[in-house]
């Protein structure tokens, strides 16, 4: 979106503290340098070309975001969420249900998929208020409308982990085969959810393979569980049994790919399952931010907001982060060393500067395998959107699955 476009929406927004503007954009450019010119009146990344991409018009951006209240605190539009006119998932719910309306009208999977887009956006960035969880549900029921009418083979089914609980996943088919099918898990960060990968998996199921997409503990529709020390892996688990069970999917061909704030989740279940056939830590977070938390002025208040939120704690509250995040740092843990811990083909990829992944950071994830493999992308910022660093990793899970 235009910076002159932008603007002009927040006319109304009163005159921020500098200090606080200052932060803000500090931690916004190191984290995505060409997002950052949107931010400087947001608490939220404003990923909206991805939203679009989804299906939402701009239109039904910018006239929402012209509803936002300023906050008079922090000078940024959208740091508060009342479930009330002028905040966020209020304002934002308002547009999906209107977009919505005009879906069930006129039929068209174009018309659920800007619905569902417009929900997920309300969601956004999903820190576990009831509003934000009905939007986020909303979302999903939409994408599935728009599957359906589209033609594509997408379930929404529940998996059960060992535990007891049960967590959602999205399970996507190619139209080619429907049994027999290599596989691949595949999951986003602290702030992506399962109806997030339709662009990214495409590649995967025009080469026959199924996608089961679903959420990190914490995240998405995944808001029942949290990410629990010495057992992050669990939600990953049952997504790996699901798969395994099926009479869709070979259980022998099965691979996993998990981004950002998926890492601690998404290595601590590589490390310790067996039958896995290719893993992919693409900008995983296993160390930085949450082993030094002095580069914490990196990462954007959402952002680490949405980590505790994953982790069981409190949004904004600094503590718990500095109390609970360093015991998820592979580092922390001693892993680290150089030694090889599984023969297990490990792509670690990721851009040339991230402050949630740092090079050493991506080196040293490759290095948990014997036959680990790295990849700097030529970009800079969080995690690597290129079409080469994609063709990349469907490459790698095309040759090792």
């Amino acid at each position: 979106m235009n910076k002159i476009l932008l603007a002009s929406l927040i006319s109304c927004t009163v005159a921020a503290p500098v200090l606080a503007q200052d932060d803000n954009m500090t931690a916004h450019t190191a984290f995505k340098s060409d997002l950052a010119e949107n931010q400087d009146h947001f608490y939220r990344s404003l990923r909206v070309s991805e939203w679009e991409d989804m299906g939402l018009k701009k239109s039904d951006f910018t006239n929402t975001v012209k509803r936002l209240e300023s906050s008079t605190k922090d000078g940024l539009l959208d740091s508060n969420n009342e479930n009330r006119k002028g905040f966020w998932t209020y304002e934002f719910t308002l547009s999906a249900k209107t977009i919505e309306a005009q879906a069930v009208q006129d039929n068209l999977a174009e018309s659920y998929d800007r619905a569902s887009a417009a929900y997920l956006v309300a969601a956004y960035p999903n820190l576990h208020r009831p509003n934000e969880i009905i939007a986020m549900e909303k979302a999903v029921e939409m994408y599935l409308k728009a599957a359906e009418i589209h033609g594509e083979n997408v379930q929404k089914v529940m998996m059960k982990r060992e535990d007891g609980r049960s967590i959602v996943g999205l399970l996507h088919l190619p139209k080619t085969s429907t049994n027999n099918l290599p596989a691949v898990m595949w999951s986003g960060g602290v702030d992506k959810t399962l109806i997030e990968h339709k662009r990214s998996i495409k590649p995967m199921l025009d080469k026959g393979y199924a996608v089961l997409t679903f959420d990190i503990p914490g995240a998405g529709l995944d808001y029942k569980n949290h990410i629990e020390v010495g057992d992050e892996r669990a939600s990953h688990v049952a997504a790996f049994n699901f798969l395994s069970s099926i009479q869709e999917v070979d259980s022998t061909r099965i691979g996993v790919l998990g981004s950002s704030g998926a890492g601690p989740s998404l290595l601590d279940f590589a490390l310790n399952q067996k039958g896995l056939k290719a893993v992919v830590a693409r900008c995983a977070l296993v160390d930085g931010p949450i082993g030094k938390t002095e580069t914490l002025k990196f990462i954007p208040r959402m952002s680490s907001d949405s980590f505790i939120a994953r982790i069981g704690g409190d949004i904004s509250d600094m503590s718990y982060f500095e109390q609970m995040a360093p015991q998820f740092s592979l580092n922390n843990k001693g892993l680290f060393d150089g030694q090889a811990r599984i023969d297990v083909p490990l792509l670690a990829i990721n851009t040339k500067k991230d402050p949630i992944s740092m090079p050493d950071d991506v080196k040293k994830t490759a290095s948990l395998s014997s036959k680990g493999e790295v990849y700097i992308s030529d970009e800079f910022g969080h995690c690597p959107d290129s079409k080469a660093a994609s063709d990349k990793i469907i490459q790698f899970l095309s040759d090792n699955i």
